[in-house]
């Protein structure tokens, strides 16, 4: 019964108020977490100037993990728009050529993964959210979040062998949801979570090896090439571990609570 006890008094503190998602990388977790609703960690231009402000193109989100993994946009035209409505805070993607992209990640030595985000999609097709490596397709050790068809949400992961696909279905454009992927290579594991529910889940071979040292693509495919995203990102969060129970809960009602979706 203590065990027991502990257990749920430590996921209901950590899913409560004073959760932040910085915790989730307190022992030097490899990752990065953007935070669009922090209007102190965006600039307009690439190189960190001229404060962020609403409805003006961001160049650069600050990575608020501490391991310094920033993104980016150097190209004026292809940097989301900063907007705000009903309290909450996303970048705009315009479905063209947005798309901003970190630093490489030197995920090497790490074979599991968690990728949190919130997100709305506003016309169908193939949009990228989340991508390690500017192509997932083409490389290997990577995994990317994505939407396809008209009303599938997809979380893909792979080693040195084919990407294996998570899928969850039904959910129709416009959609607003918060999603979740976990992955492990060795373990040839892959589910998507959709709104606090696992919905999508493979076991097939990934292959061998550890996830590569890329960075982190943001709205598009190979920084604005394709892909792109026509819709919102509220907030993501990379991690090179697998997230335990009260850590899912904890992260993704964190991330509801800036995305506006009921879980």
């Amino acid at each position: 019964m203590i065990g027991i006890g502990a257990t749920l008094f430590k996921i209901a503190f950590v899913g409560g108020r004073g959760f932040s998602p910085a915790s989730l990388f307190a022992g030097g977790e490899r990752g990065a977490w953007y935070d669009p609703s922090d209007l102190s960690s965006m600039f307009q231009l690439s190189d960190g100037t001229v404060a962020a402000a609403v409805n003006q193109p961001v160049g650069y989100i600050a990575d608020k993990s501490g391991n310094g993994n920033h993104a980016i946009q150097a190209t004026a035209t292809k940097r989301p728009i900063l907007k705000e409505s009903g309290g909450l805070y996303y970048l705009e993607f315009d479905g063209v050529d947005d798309g901003l992209v970190s630093s490489s990640i030197d995920f090497t030595n790490n074979d599991e993964m968690s990728v949190f985000a919130g997100v709305r999609l506003d016309t169908a097709g193939t949009k990228a959210i989340a991508e390690l490596s500017d192509s997932a397709s083409s490389n290997t050790n990577t995994f990317r979040l994505t939407a396809i068809s008209s009303n599938i949400w997809r979380y893909a992961s792979r080693g040195d062998s084919a990407l294996r696909n998570a899928n969850a279905n039904g959910y129709s454009v416009p959609t607003t949801d918060v999603l979740t992927g976990l992955s492990t290579i060795s373990g040839d594991s892959a589910i998507l979570r959709v709104d606090g529910s696992e919905e999508g889940s493979v076991t097939q071979d990934q292959g061998a090896g550890n996830y590569g040292n890329y960075p982190v693509n943001i709205g598009s495919r190979n920084n604005g090439a394709s892909q792109v995203l026509d819709g919102r990102i509220y907030g993501l969060i990379v991690r090179g571990v697998l997230s335990g129970a009260s850590e899912i809960t904890a992260t993704e009602s964190y991330m509801a609570s800036k995305t506006g979706v009921s879980l």
